[in-house]
């Protein structure tokens, strides 16, 4: 394991098109899927340990509700917090333009978003809004578990 700076030294700031790229390798190095991340690129974050990009996420806000998306911490970063400050940094900054109800979608992190506060749900409780995002089209599996989350205003 590589020795880090203090988790608060890591910069969590709003993503710029230069760092898509960097994103897109995050996001295949996690398998998590690339469709989207161009059309959404500016409600990304990104973790920065300097110049260096360590994690991102990103967001799909629709009128009503918001789907979150493409959470990934670099390996050598994972277990330090930079996540849950990442997921953090994306629901506020979704929370304060009012919306007030999340979801995602995932195969491989339903401990860390319950969490998280995020519970389980059937596809067939998402708000319609989301489900013309391409997660839910054909960017994550069928099997792929469903999670909200509704935060209180």
């Amino acid at each position: 394991m590589i020795a880090h700076p203090m988790d608060n030294e890591i910069r969590i700031t709003a993503a710029t098109e230069a760092d898509v790229p960097f994103i897109k390798s995050l996001l295949r190095e996690a398998e998590l899927p690339l469709e989207g991340v161009d059309d959404h690129w500016k409600t990304f974050v990104v973790a920065r340990d300097g110049s260096k990009i360590v994690a991102c996420g990103g967001s799909e806000p629709y009128q009503f509700a918001a789907l979150i998306r493409s959470v990934a911490v670099a390996a050598d970063y994972r277990k330090s917090g930079i996540g849950r400050r990442i997921v953090r940094q994306l629901l506020d900054r979704l929370a304060s333009r009012g919306l007030r109800e999340f979801y995602l979608l995932t195969t491989t992190a339903e401990e860390y978003f319950k969490k998280r506060g995020f519970k389980t749900i059937d596809r067939d409780e998402v708000h319609p809004q989301l489900l013309a995002s391409r997660e839910f089209q054909d960017a994550c599996p069928t099997t792929a578990i469903c999670m909200r989350l509704v935060m209180l205003s």
